[in-house]
């Protein structure tokens, strides 16, 4: 997958929540909006 432009949409991903079951971006977002933030790191 290449990069992401601003107004590019995110891709669907899954990621296990507090609880440890996995949740994907088009569930959440069936019932709510989301922010994603990504961190670059320390350069």
């Amino acid at each position: 997958m290449g990069r992401l432009s601003v107004g590019d949409l995110a891709p669907d991903f899954a990621l296990p929540n507090h609880e440890g079951i996995h949740v994907s971006l088009s569930e959440v977002l069936e019932k709510r909006n989301a922010l994603l933030l990504f961190n670059l790191g320390f350069i």
